[in-house]
């Protein structure tokens, strides 16, 4: 536009100075039509654009460092051609990463068309993309008006997959002695039986009910029993007082990790998310592939204003209670687990310096890596660490 704006104040210029110089005719009607044309289209400006209307559309989710493709469709219901450019804003809701993606566009009359654009984001979380206003510009793009437009949109870009051991949770974690079990499904825990039954091929030897054996003159095996899927509750809380991408990161990461580890081991297990959106706690059982994506798909697209996953969980709990917690949080003030101690026993695992009063195992993920290190101590620039308590 300022190249336009240049171009033509170069002209009007020259067709003054020749004027004035010449004293030609020619001159001063090529002036006086270079200002009618720069009227008319500075006029028109203001009647175009009023009858516009906008469609966001992105992809649900993509993947991180990936770019993914958006299309902004517009239609003009105008009898004037519109030709303008709009700048859309996106936000990672999650890090606080933001940008700008500029769109330029003309349509003709009654005409609709697209823009396509693409973005990536160098972290998890959901990215928000939107407009409030856009410009209309005249045929020759010196003047412009401000048009109030609402777009918006919306996609979740899904954390790295690492598949990591989290067998500290369910070895000194857990109390398996207060653990439900569940009469309809067998399971691997030795002190419950599910039921009793002749042995197949394949079975363990360690499952032989030597006793019912003996008396029944035929090998019995013993069905362990299995956990009900109230037994654990995980909650990840998104928000930091700070916000730090590195730390958001490793939340979601050894969220997703933690889900998995469960979800490969079949230990059952419930995920708490707060959807700050509608204001609702969610709780939902986590035993496929697809029951985690969804849960972590809610949580990267519910990040909010303050800390609710506990609290929401308190106050929307009703009757339902758990015998075990993992609280996954990214603020290393955060002590919003400790109010769970009156539900049951709780683990903590904290990104940052850790519970000072944890003493326990601590954990370290780097900041996009595959394996964390379990021998080292010490925070540095491009890692966070990640420790974990249980309070009772």
């Amino acid at each position: 536009m300022m190249k336009s704006r240049i171009m033509w104040f170069l002209w009007i210029v020259l067709m003054a100075g020749a004027t004035v110089y010449t004293g030609s005719w020619i001159f001063v009607v090529l002036l006086m039509i270079s200002g009618i044309l720069l009227v008319f289209s500075a006029v028109t400006a203001l009647f175009c654009g009023k009858k516009m209307e906008w469609k966001l559309k992105l992809p649900r989710a993509a993947q991180r460092t990936e770019c993914f493709n958006g299309n902004l469709k517009m239609q003009n219901n105008s009898i004037w051609p519109v030709s303008g450019s709009c700048t859309l804003h996106w936000q990672n809701q999650f890090t606080g990463e933001k940008g700008e993606i500029p769109l330029p566009f003309s349509l003709g009359t009654r005409e609709t068309g697209t823009v396509g654009f693409q973005a990536k984001s160098n972290w998890c979380g959901c990215i928000e993309f939107g407009f409030s206003q856009w410009k209309c510009r005249d045929f020759f793009g010196v003047a412009a008006v401000k048009r109030v437009a609402e777009v918006s949109g919306c996609t979740v870009v899904m954390p790295g997959e690492h598949r990591q051991d989290f067998s500290f949770l369910t070895r000194e974690g857990f109390d398996m002695e207060s653990f439900r079990y569940s009469g309809s499904r067998p399971g691997d825990d030795p002190g419950e039986t599910y039921d009793i039954r002749e042995y197949q091929p394949g079975d363990s030897i360690r499952q032989i009910h030597w006793k019912l054996t003996g008396k029944l003159d035929d090998i019995m095996i013993r069905e362990k029993s299995y956990p009900v899927d109230d037994t654990v509750l995980i909650l990840a809380e998104s928000w930091q007082e700070h916000k730090d991408p590195g730390r958001a990161e490793t939340v979601a990461e050894v969220f997703a990790s933690v889900l998995l580890d469960f979800i490969d081991k079949k230990i059952p297990c419930q995920a708490g998310i707060y959807d700050h959106q509608t204001g609702r706690f969610r709780i939902q059982k986590v035993r496929i592939r697809e029951d985690y994506e969804n849960v972590l798909y809610l949580f990267l697209r519910s990040s909010g204003q303050k800390r609710m996953a506990v609290q929401g969980y308190l106050e929307n709990s009703g009757t339902q209670s758990f015998a075990n917690y993992i609280y996954i949080t990214g603020d290393p003030d955060d002590r919003e687990a400790e109010t769970l101690r009156q539900k049951g026993q709780v683990t903590v695992i904290g990104c940052g310096t850790g519970s000072p009063d944890n003493g326990g195992e601590h954990i370290t993920w780097r900041y996009g890596s595959q394996n964390p290190d379990s021998t080292q101590k010490e925070n540095t620039e491009n890692n966070c660490q990640v420790s974990f308590c249980r309070l009772r």
